[in-house]
């Protein structure tokens, strides 16, 4: 069941994967989207997978429904307790800003990958 759902989460955001040669972002425009990313890896992290789903645009939302979202949960435990963010970075593509977060965990690192479109919904995420 995790490996259908990190494919399916893997086609919704297969145009992010081509995000290495993206357009860097100004400090400011790149200290903002950090900010909504890290809040959305803290909301997974405690489970509030409505709260989430709230920032996602309509194909986010009608590809990976609320009830689905519970299915991370494996996903996340597993890595163990939360400790930091370790790396962090963010470029533009094509109308998206790509958010990459190195996720530092007590058992295993986790790397998030979150598209944001330009009215600041979420338009990608990708857990590795």
């Amino acid at each position: 069941m995790k490996r259908i759902l990190l494919t399916m989460l893997s086609a919704m955001v297969v145009f992010v994967l081509v995000a290495c040669s993206g357009n860097k972002v100004d400090d400011l425009t790149s200290k903002k989207y950090i900010t909504k990313a890290e809040e959305i890896v803290s909301l997974l992290n405690k489970g509030k997978y409505k709260e989430v789903h709230a920032m996602f645009d309509n194909q986010m939302k009608t590809g990976l429904p609320e009830e689905q979202m519970t299915k991370l949960t494996p996903i996340i435990k597993e890595s163990g307790n939360f400790e930091e963010i370790d790396k962090s970075s963010v470029e533009e593509k094509d109308g998206l800003y790509i958010v990459i977060l190195v996720a530092k965990y007590s058992k295993e690192n986790r790397v998030f990958t979150l598209s944001f479109n330009n009215k600041e919904e979420v338009a990608g995420l990708f857990i590795k």
